[in-house]
Protein backbone atom coordinates (compact mmCIF):
# COMPACT_ATOMS: atom_id res chain seq x y z
CA UNK A 1 0.00 0.00 0.00
CA UNK A 2 1.40 3.18 -1.00
CA UNK A 3 2.15 5.89 1.83
CA UNK A 4 -0.36 8.76 2.39
CA UNK A 5 0.64 11.85 0.96
CA UNK A 6 0.57 13.53 4.38
CA UNK A 7 3.05 11.07 5.67
CA UNK A 8 5.44 12.37 2.04
CA UNK A 9 6.35 16.00 3.44
CA UNK A 10 9.61 15.52 3.59
CA UNK A 11 10.37 13.12 1.01
CA UNK A 12 11.73 13.71 -2.51
CA UNK A 13 9.54 14.73 -5.67
CA UNK A 14 10.09 11.78 -7.07
CA UNK A 15 9.14 9.50 -4.29
CA UNK A 16 5.96 11.59 -3.68
CA UNK A 17 5.07 11.41 -7.65
CA UNK A 18 5.31 7.39 -7.55
CA UNK A 19 3.43 7.45 -4.29
CA UNK A 20 0.96 9.69 -6.17
CA UNK A 21 0.84 7.11 -9.09
CA UNK A 22 0.44 3.92 -7.10
CA UNK A 23 -2.29 5.43 -5.11
CA UNK A 24 -4.43 6.20 -7.97
CA UNK A 25 -3.21 2.69 -9.61
CA UNK A 26 -4.40 0.97 -6.02
CA UNK A 27 -7.73 3.02 -6.86
CA UNK A 28 -8.73 2.22 -10.38
CA UNK A 29 -7.50 -1.40 -9.44
CA UNK A 30 -10.15 -1.66 -7.11
CA UNK A 31 -12.73 -1.55 -8.96
CA UNK A 32 -11.79 -4.62 -10.89
CA UNK A 33 -12.42 -2.78 -14.06
CA UNK A 34 -8.46 -2.39 -15.25
CA UNK A 35 -7.70 -6.47 -14.76
CA UNK A 36 -10.31 -6.82 -17.54
CA UNK A 37 -9.02 -3.97 -19.63
CA UNK A 38 -5.42 -5.34 -19.69
CA UNK A 39 -3.83 -1.81 -19.14
CA UNK A 40 -2.36 0.23 -16.43
CA UNK A 41 -3.44 3.78 -15.11
CA UNK A 42 -0.31 5.74 -17.29
CA UNK A 43 -1.33 4.01 -20.04
CA UNK A 44 -4.51 4.84 -20.22
CA UNK A 45 -5.86 8.25 -21.21
CA UNK A 46 -7.63 10.30 -19.10
CA UNK A 47 -10.86 10.28 -20.91
CA UNK A 48 -10.81 6.19 -20.74
CA UNK A 49 -10.29 6.51 -17.01
CA UNK A 50 -13.85 8.64 -17.23
CA UNK A 51 -15.45 6.25 -18.99
CA UNK A 52 -14.38 3.25 -17.04
CA UNK A 53 -15.71 5.67 -13.67
CA UNK A 54 -19.36 5.65 -15.51
CA UNK A 55 -19.24 1.63 -15.78
CA UNK A 56 -18.41 1.17 -12.25
CA UNK A 57 -20.59 3.33 -11.23
CA UNK A 58 -23.96 1.98 -13.24
CA UNK A 59 -22.58 -1.74 -12.09
CA UNK A 60 -22.33 -1.02 -8.26
CA UNK A 61 -25.89 0.57 -8.24
CA UNK A 62 -24.67 3.89 -7.97
CA UNK A 63 -26.79 7.30 -9.26
CA UNK A 64 -25.05 9.25 -12.25
CA UNK A 65 -25.68 12.77 -11.38
CA UNK A 66 -28.44 14.02 -14.44
CA UNK A 67 -29.48 10.77 -14.95
CA UNK A 68 -32.25 9.12 -14.25
CA UNK A 69 -31.97 5.39 -14.92
CA UNK A 70 -34.88 2.57 -15.11
CA UNK A 71 -35.02 -0.09 -13.72
CA UNK A 72 -35.20 -1.95 -16.33
CA UNK A 73 -31.82 -1.30 -17.62
CA UNK A 74 -30.21 -1.46 -14.24
CA UNK A 75 -31.49 -4.93 -14.45
CA UNK A 76 -28.97 -5.16 -17.84
CA UNK A 77 -26.37 -3.73 -16.33
CA UNK A 78 -25.62 -4.97 -12.83
CA UNK A 79 -24.56 -8.26 -11.94
CA UNK A 80 -27.02 -10.74 -10.12
CA UNK A 81 -26.19 -10.62 -6.70
CA UNK A 82 -28.25 -12.24 -3.62
CA UNK A 83 -30.19 -9.45 -1.46
CA UNK A 84 -29.87 -10.42 2.15
CA UNK A 85 -31.71 -8.77 4.89
CA UNK A 86 -31.05 -8.10 8.60
CA UNK A 87 -33.49 -9.37 10.99
CA UNK A 88 -32.89 -7.95 15.07
CA UNK A 89 -34.16 -10.46 17.64
CA UNK A 90 -34.83 -9.08 21.13
CA UNK A 91 -34.56 -11.83 24.09
CA UNK A 92 -35.63 -10.81 28.18
CA UNK A 93 -33.16 -11.69 30.57
CA UNK A 94 -32.08 -11.53 33.77
CA UNK A 95 -28.12 -11.21 35.60
CA UNK A 96 -26.49 -10.53 38.53
CA UNK A 97 -24.83 -7.03 39.60
CA UNK A 98 -22.15 -6.43 41.82
CA UNK A 99 -21.45 -2.98 42.54
CA UNK A 100 -18.31 -1.78 41.65
CA UNK A 101 -18.33 1.18 44.94
CA UNK A 102 -19.96 1.21 48.02
CA UNK A 103 -23.25 2.80 49.37
CA UNK A 104 -23.64 5.59 51.59
CA UNK A 105 -26.68 5.67 53.78
CA UNK A 106 -27.00 8.12 56.50
CA UNK A 107 -27.83 6.53 59.86
CA UNK A 108 -27.89 7.53 63.83
CA UNK A 109 -24.41 8.05 65.30
CA UNK A 110 -22.91 5.16 66.22
CA UNK A 111 -20.08 6.39 68.60
CA UNK A 112 -18.24 9.47 69.66
CA UNK A 113 -15.43 9.10 67.66
CA UNK A 114 -17.72 9.04 64.64
CA UNK A 115 -18.10 13.03 64.97
CA UNK A 116 -16.51 13.41 61.49
CA UNK A 117 -18.89 12.07 60.17
CA UNK A 118 -22.10 13.92 60.91
CA UNK A 119 -24.26 15.39 58.20
CA UNK A 120 -23.95 19.42 57.28
CA UNK A 121 -27.58 20.04 58.47
CA UNK A 122 -26.31 18.26 62.54
CA UNK A 123 -23.15 20.53 62.14
CA UNK A 124 -24.45 23.85 61.29
CA UNK A 125 -27.09 23.22 64.52
CA UNK A 126 -23.45 22.79 66.66
CA UNK A 127 -22.57 26.43 65.49
CA UNK A 128 -25.74 27.61 65.62
CA UNK A 129 -26.67 26.30 69.11
CA UNK A 130 -24.49 23.98 70.96
CA UNK A 131 -26.75 23.35 74.19
CA UNK A 132 -29.61 21.78 71.76
CA UNK A 133 -27.05 20.10 69.35
CA UNK A 134 -25.27 18.34 73.11
CA UNK A 135 -28.70 17.93 73.69
CA UNK A 136 -29.51 15.80 70.90
CA UNK A 137 -26.18 14.06 70.58
CA UNK A 138 -27.34 12.96 74.27
CA UNK A 139 -30.55 11.73 73.41
CA UNK A 140 -29.01 10.14 70.06
CA UNK A 141 -31.05 11.92 67.18
CA UNK A 142 -27.77 13.03 65.38
CA UNK A 143 -27.34 11.29 62.36
CA UNK A 144 -23.88 10.87 60.46
CA UNK A 145 -22.98 9.08 56.84
CA UNK A 146 -22.15 5.82 57.00
CA UNK A 147 -20.72 3.45 54.31
CA UNK A 148 -22.34 0.51 53.54
CA UNK A 149 -20.90 -2.59 51.41
CA UNK A 150 -24.41 -3.67 49.34
CA UNK A 151 -24.58 -7.16 48.25
CA UNK A 152 -24.95 -8.83 44.93
CA UNK A 153 -28.36 -7.36 42.80
CA UNK A 154 -30.30 -8.88 40.17
CA UNK A 155 -31.19 -6.91 36.98
CA UNK A 156 -33.15 -7.33 33.54
CA UNK A 157 -31.74 -6.45 30.37
CA UNK A 158 -32.49 -6.84 26.79
CA UNK A 159 -30.06 -8.72 24.71
CA UNK A 160 -30.34 -7.92 20.97
CA UNK A 161 -28.94 -9.79 17.99
CA UNK A 162 -28.77 -9.05 14.74
CA UNK A 163 -28.91 -12.16 11.86
CA UNK A 164 -28.10 -11.41 8.23
CA UNK A 165 -31.33 -13.74 6.42
CA UNK A 166 -30.96 -13.89 2.71
CA UNK A 167 -33.89 -12.31 1.07
CA UNK A 168 -33.94 -13.27 -2.26
CA UNK A 169 -31.58 -15.88 -3.98
CA UNK A 170 -29.33 -14.65 -6.86
CA UNK A 171 -31.52 -15.32 -10.18
CA UNK A 172 -28.46 -16.37 -12.67
CA UNK A 173 -29.22 -15.18 -16.18
CA UNK A 174 -28.73 -18.30 -18.06
CA UNK A 175 -27.74 -15.68 -21.39
CA UNK A 176 -25.97 -18.23 -24.32
CA UNK A 177 -24.90 -14.66 -26.61
CA UNK A 178 -25.54 -11.05 -26.28
CA UNK A 179 -25.41 -8.62 -29.42
CA UNK A 180 -24.55 -5.07 -29.03
CA UNK A 181 -25.25 -2.16 -31.81
CA UNK A 182 -23.55 0.96 -30.28
CA UNK A 183 -24.22 4.22 -32.91
CA UNK A 184 -21.09 5.84 -33.22
CA UNK A 185 -22.59 9.03 -35.67
CA UNK A 186 -21.48 12.17 -35.48
CA UNK A 187 -24.52 13.26 -33.64
CA UNK A 188 -23.22 11.47 -30.68
CA UNK A 189 -20.64 13.98 -30.01
CA UNK A 190 -23.86 15.94 -28.48
CA UNK A 191 -24.54 16.30 -24.90
CA UNK A 192 -22.03 13.40 -23.37
CA UNK A 193 -23.94 10.82 -25.08
CA UNK A 194 -20.69 9.08 -26.22
CA UNK A 195 -19.79 8.90 -22.98
CA UNK A 196 -22.35 7.76 -21.36
CA UNK A 197 -22.89 4.91 -24.16
CA UNK A 198 -19.22 3.69 -23.90
CA UNK A 199 -19.91 3.22 -19.68
CA UNK A 200 -23.06 1.71 -20.56
CA UNK A 201 -21.96 -0.96 -23.04
CA UNK A 202 -19.01 -1.41 -21.13
CA UNK A 203 -20.61 -2.12 -17.85
CA UNK A 204 -22.96 -4.61 -19.45
CA UNK A 205 -20.51 -6.14 -21.55
CA UNK A 206 -18.30 -6.84 -18.01
CA UNK A 207 -21.85 -8.35 -16.58
CA UNK A 208 -22.41 -10.65 -19.70
CA UNK A 209 -18.88 -11.59 -19.71
CA UNK A 210 -18.63 -12.38 -15.76
CA UNK A 211 -21.91 -14.88 -16.80
CA UNK A 212 -19.59 -16.39 -19.40
CA UNK A 213 -21.71 -15.51 -22.48
CA UNK A 214 -20.67 -15.21 -25.89
CA UNK A 215 -20.32 -11.35 -27.20
CA UNK A 216 -20.70 -9.88 -30.22
CA UNK A 217 -20.23 -6.17 -30.63
CA UNK A 218 -20.60 -3.81 -33.41
CA UNK A 219 -20.63 -0.17 -34.12
CA UNK A 220 -22.37 1.45 -36.95
CA UNK A 221 -22.70 4.71 -38.64
CA UNK A 222 -23.82 5.63 -42.62
CA UNK A 223 -22.02 2.42 -42.86
CA UNK A 224 -22.06 -0.74 -40.47
CA UNK A 225 -18.64 -1.49 -39.05
CA UNK A 226 -16.77 -5.05 -38.60
CA UNK A 227 -17.63 -7.16 -36.14
CA UNK A 228 -16.02 -8.04 -33.11
CA UNK A 229 -16.41 -11.09 -31.22
CA UNK A 230 -15.09 -12.03 -27.72
CA UNK A 231 -16.37 -15.69 -27.47
CA UNK A 232 -13.64 -16.49 -23.91
CA UNK A 233 -12.91 -13.63 -21.13
CA UNK A 234 -9.14 -13.57 -22.36
CA UNK A 235 -10.66 -11.83 -25.78
CA UNK A 236 -12.31 -9.42 -23.82
CA UNK A 237 -9.33 -6.53 -23.23
CA UNK A 238 -9.43 -6.45 -26.78
CA UNK A 239 -13.22 -5.61 -27.21
CA UNK A 240 -13.01 -3.07 -24.50
CA UNK A 241 -10.30 -1.24 -25.73
CA UNK A 242 -12.55 -0.92 -29.02
CA UNK A 243 -15.59 0.40 -27.23
CA UNK A 244 -12.75 2.88 -25.24
CA UNK A 245 -11.07 3.58 -28.93
CA UNK A 246 -14.39 4.47 -30.71
CA UNK A 247 -14.75 7.76 -32.42
CA UNK A 248 -17.72 9.59 -33.95
CA UNK A 249 -17.69 9.90 -37.76
CA UNK A 250 -20.63 9.95 -40.38
CA UNK A 251 -24.33 9.75 -40.44
CA UNK A 252 -26.90 6.88 -39.29
CA UNK A 253 -28.56 3.71 -41.66
CA UNK A 254 -30.52 2.03 -39.25
CA UNK A 255 -32.12 0.08 -42.12
CA UNK A 256 -28.68 -1.63 -43.20
CA UNK A 257 -27.50 -1.93 -39.65
CA UNK A 258 -30.63 -3.94 -38.64
CA UNK A 259 -30.71 -6.01 -41.18
CA UNK A 260 -27.10 -6.83 -40.82
CA UNK A 261 -27.31 -7.89 -37.23
CA UNK A 262 -30.84 -9.47 -37.82
CA UNK A 263 -28.77 -11.61 -40.61
CA UNK A 264 -26.02 -12.48 -37.72
CA UNK A 265 -28.49 -13.46 -34.86
CA UNK A 266 -30.19 -15.64 -37.50
CA UNK A 267 -27.06 -17.41 -38.26
CA UNK A 268 -26.01 -17.71 -34.74
CA UNK A 269 -28.88 -18.84 -34.06
CA UNK A 270 -29.15 -21.44 -36.81
CA UNK A 271 -32.19 -20.41 -37.73
CA UNK A 272 -33.51 -22.88 -41.05
CA UNK A 273 -31.25 -25.42 -40.23
CA UNK A 274 -31.42 -26.62 -36.66
CA UNK A 275 -33.87 -24.08 -34.94
CA UNK A 276 -37.44 -23.15 -36.45
CA UNK A 277 -38.16 -19.16 -36.17
CA UNK A 278 -40.86 -19.58 -34.23
CA UNK A 279 -38.61 -19.87 -31.17
CA UNK A 280 -37.17 -17.45 -28.73
CA UNK A 281 -33.96 -16.51 -29.75
CA UNK A 282 -30.67 -17.48 -27.12
CA UNK A 283 -29.03 -14.03 -28.63
CA UNK A 284 -30.16 -10.89 -26.35
CA UNK A 285 -29.77 -7.82 -28.55
CA UNK A 286 -28.82 -4.62 -27.19
CA UNK A 287 -29.29 -1.87 -29.49
CA UNK A 288 -28.41 2.71 -28.17
CA UNK A 289 -28.65 5.01 -30.91
CA UNK A 290 -29.65 8.85 -30.97
CA UNK A 291 -31.52 8.64 -34.02
CA UNK A 292 -34.81 7.85 -35.93
CA UNK A 293 -34.95 6.23 -39.37
CA UNK A 294 -37.71 6.57 -41.70
CA UNK A 295 -37.59 3.10 -42.71
CA UNK A 296 -36.25 -0.28 -40.71
CA UNK A 297 -36.52 -3.86 -41.97
CA UNK A 298 -39.06 -6.21 -40.01
CA UNK A 299 -37.81 -7.44 -36.41
CA UNK A 300 -38.77 -11.08 -35.97
CA UNK A 301 -40.74 -11.48 -32.99
CA UNK A 302 -38.09 -14.51 -31.93
CA UNK A 303 -35.03 -11.76 -31.17
CA UNK A 304 -35.03 -10.23 -27.98
CA UNK A 305 -34.49 -6.63 -28.61
CA UNK A 306 -33.26 -4.13 -25.81
CA UNK A 307 -33.49 -0.74 -27.02
CA UNK A 308 -31.93 2.64 -25.31
CA UNK A 309 -32.60 5.28 -27.23
CA UNK A 310 -30.48 8.87 -26.12
CA UNK A 311 -32.86 11.76 -26.69
CA UNK A 312 -31.92 13.89 -29.44
CA UNK A 313 -33.83 16.88 -30.97
CA UNK A 314 -37.71 16.78 -32.13
CA UNK A 315 -38.44 13.95 -34.17
CA UNK A 316 -40.13 14.32 -38.33
CA UNK A 317 -43.35 12.64 -38.91
CA UNK A 318 -42.43 10.19 -40.90
CA UNK A 319 -39.85 9.08 -38.29
CA UNK A 320 -42.62 8.00 -36.20
CA UNK A 321 -43.91 4.82 -37.67
CA UNK A 322 -40.60 3.47 -37.74
CA UNK A 323 -39.57 4.70 -34.06
CA UNK A 324 -43.10 3.14 -32.96
CA UNK A 325 -42.21 0.07 -34.35
CA UNK A 326 -38.76 -0.47 -33.09
CA UNK A 327 -40.54 0.43 -29.75
CA UNK A 328 -43.37 -2.63 -30.11
CA UNK A 329 -40.91 -5.05 -31.13
CA UNK A 330 -38.14 -4.21 -28.08
CA UNK A 331 -38.46 -6.55 -24.62
CA UNK A 332 -37.07 -2.99 -23.03
CA UNK A 333 -37.75 0.43 -24.75
CA UNK A 334 -36.04 3.00 -22.46
CA UNK A 335 -35.65 7.06 -23.46
CA UNK A 336 -32.47 8.85 -21.22
CA UNK A 337 -31.72 12.53 -21.57
CA UNK A 338 -28.31 12.93 -21.46
CA UNK A 339 -28.07 16.77 -21.65
CA UNK A 340 -28.03 17.16 -17.66
CA UNK A 341 -25.81 14.82 -17.30
CA UNK A 342 -22.79 15.42 -14.98
CA UNK A 343 -19.43 12.99 -15.50
CA UNK A 344 -18.79 11.40 -12.13
CA UNK A 345 -14.96 12.47 -10.83
CA UNK A 346 -13.11 12.18 -7.55
CA UNK A 347 -10.66 14.60 -6.82
CA UNK A 348 -7.70 12.64 -9.12
CA UNK A 349 -9.95 12.13 -12.10
CA UNK A 350 -10.45 16.05 -11.85
CA UNK A 351 -6.87 16.61 -11.84
CA UNK A 352 -5.95 13.58 -14.72
CA UNK A 353 -8.47 16.00 -16.92
CA UNK A 354 -7.13 18.56 -16.18
CA UNK A 355 -4.38 17.53 -17.81
CA UNK A 356 -6.04 15.57 -21.03
CA UNK A 357 -5.35 18.73 -23.46
CA UNK A 358 -1.72 18.86 -22.73
CA UNK A 359 -0.93 15.53 -22.40
CA UNK A 360 -3.00 14.53 -25.82
CA UNK A 361 -2.62 16.71 -28.49
CA UNK A 362 -5.16 14.89 -30.80
CA UNK A 363 -7.74 12.14 -31.05
CA UNK A 364 -4.68 10.41 -32.75
CA UNK A 365 -2.72 9.95 -29.64
CA UNK A 366 -5.50 10.01 -26.99
CA UNK A 367 -7.49 6.90 -28.29
CA UNK A 368 -4.71 4.96 -29.38
CA UNK A 369 -4.25 1.90 -26.68
CA UNK A 370 -1.61 0.33 -29.44
CA UNK A 371 0.79 3.38 -29.75
CA UNK A 372 4.45 2.81 -30.02
CA UNK A 373 6.56 2.28 -27.08
CA UNK A 374 8.18 5.22 -27.35
CA UNK A 375 5.04 7.75 -27.40
CA UNK A 376 3.85 5.87 -24.68
CA UNK A 377 6.78 6.63 -22.63
CA UNK A 378 6.52 10.06 -23.42
CA UNK A 379 2.96 10.44 -22.43
CA UNK A 380 4.18 8.40 -19.00
CA UNK A 381 7.01 10.71 -18.43
CA UNK A 382 4.92 13.68 -19.08
CA UNK A 383 2.22 12.31 -16.56
CA UNK A 384 5.25 11.85 -13.98
CA UNK A 385 6.22 15.57 -14.11
CA UNK A 386 2.60 16.51 -14.15
CA UNK A 387 2.58 14.35 -10.19
CA UNK A 388 5.74 15.75 -9.70
CA UNK A 389 3.96 19.56 -10.07
CA UNK A 390 1.08 18.43 -7.69
CA UNK A 391 2.87 16.80 -5.19
CA UNK A 392 4.93 20.20 -4.79
CA UNK A 393 4.95 21.91 -1.66
CA UNK A 394 2.83 25.44 -1.79
CA UNK A 395 5.26 28.54 -2.63
CA UNK A 396 7.30 26.27 -4.84
CA UNK A 397 8.13 27.54 -8.26
CA UNK A 398 6.23 25.79 -11.04
CA UNK A 399 7.25 25.22 -14.21
CA UNK A 400 5.55 26.37 -16.93
CA UNK A 401 3.52 24.85 -18.88
CA UNK A 402 3.23 24.31 -22.91
CA UNK A 403 0.11 26.07 -24.34
CA UNK A 404 -2.47 23.14 -25.45
CA UNK A 405 -3.17 23.12 -29.26
CA UNK A 406 -6.56 24.36 -30.02
CA UNK A 407 -8.95 21.90 -31.95
CA UNK A 408 -11.52 23.25 -34.39
CA UNK A 409 -14.48 21.15 -34.18
CA UNK A 410 -15.92 21.68 -37.10
CA UNK A 411 -12.71 21.25 -39.71
CA UNK A 412 -10.90 18.74 -37.62
CA UNK A 413 -7.33 20.57 -37.60
CA UNK A 414 -5.17 21.22 -34.76
CA UNK A 415 -4.18 25.12 -34.64
CA UNK A 416 -1.57 26.26 -32.93
CA UNK A 417 -2.08 29.54 -31.14
CA UNK A 418 1.37 31.67 -33.64
CA UNK A 419 -0.93 30.67 -36.31
CA UNK A 420 -3.93 32.03 -35.04
CA UNK A 421 -2.83 35.41 -34.58
CA UNK A 422 -1.47 35.32 -38.15
CA UNK A 423 -4.65 34.74 -39.51
CA UNK A 424 -6.40 37.19 -37.27
CA UNK A 425 -3.13 39.81 -38.49
CA UNK A 426 -3.77 39.05 -41.90
CA UNK A 427 -7.40 39.56 -41.44
CA UNK A 428 -7.02 42.89 -39.68
CA UNK A 429 -4.85 43.87 -42.95
CA UNK A 430 -7.50 43.31 -45.25
CA UNK A 431 -10.01 44.91 -43.44
CA UNK A 432 -7.56 47.92 -43.28
CA UNK A 433 -6.91 48.14 -47.09
CA UNK A 434 -10.82 47.78 -47.35
CA UNK A 435 -11.39 50.79 -45.37
CA UNK A 436 -8.32 52.86 -46.76
CA UNK A 437 -9.52 56.12 -49.02
CA UNK A 438 -8.50 55.38 -52.42
CA UNK A 439 -5.30 57.15 -53.60
CA UNK A 440 -5.69 59.26 -57.10
CA UNK A 441 -3.47 57.58 -59.96
CA UNK A 442 -0.43 58.33 -60.49
CA UNK A 443 -0.44 60.39 -56.75
CA UNK A 444 2.95 59.53 -55.08
CA UNK A 445 3.58 58.14 -51.69
CA UNK A 446 4.00 60.44 -49.21
CA UNK A 447 7.45 60.81 -47.99
CA UNK A 448 8.16 58.82 -44.90
CA UNK A 449 10.19 60.53 -42.07
CA UNK A 450 14.16 59.61 -41.54
CA UNK A 451 14.57 56.93 -39.26
CA UNK A 452 10.77 55.79 -38.78
CA UNK A 453 9.66 52.20 -39.79
CA UNK A 454 5.77 51.98 -41.17
CA UNK A 455 3.93 48.75 -41.75
CA UNK A 456 2.39 49.13 -45.14
CA UNK A 457 0.41 46.22 -46.19
CA UNK A 458 0.81 44.22 -49.84
CA UNK A 459 -1.81 45.02 -52.58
Amino acid sequence: MPEPAADLAGASPAARAAALQADLEALYRSWGILDLVGETVDALPPEWLRILNIARTLREGLPLPGIDLPDDVQRLVRPQRPEYETIERRERKRRIVYPVQPDTRIQPLRHLDDLPRVTMPDLLMRDLDPAIFEFRLLSGDVNALYHVDPGPAEEDYDEVTEERVLKTPPQLRRRQRVYVLLDVSNSMRDANKLEFAKGLVLAYLITACEERARIYFRTFANRVHPRTDCLAPADFPALARRVLAVTPDGSTDMRVTLATAIGDIGELDAVGRDRSGFEPSPTELLLISDVESYAIPSIPRWIRLHTIHLKGGPMAKNYVPSFEQIREASATFTEIDTTRFVLPVSVRERWLLQQDGRLHAGPETATDAGAAPADRLQRRNALLRAYERMAAPPGAPRERAEAPAMRSPGLGLDLSLGRLLRRWARALARLWRALRPARPAGAAAPPLAAGSITFRPRR
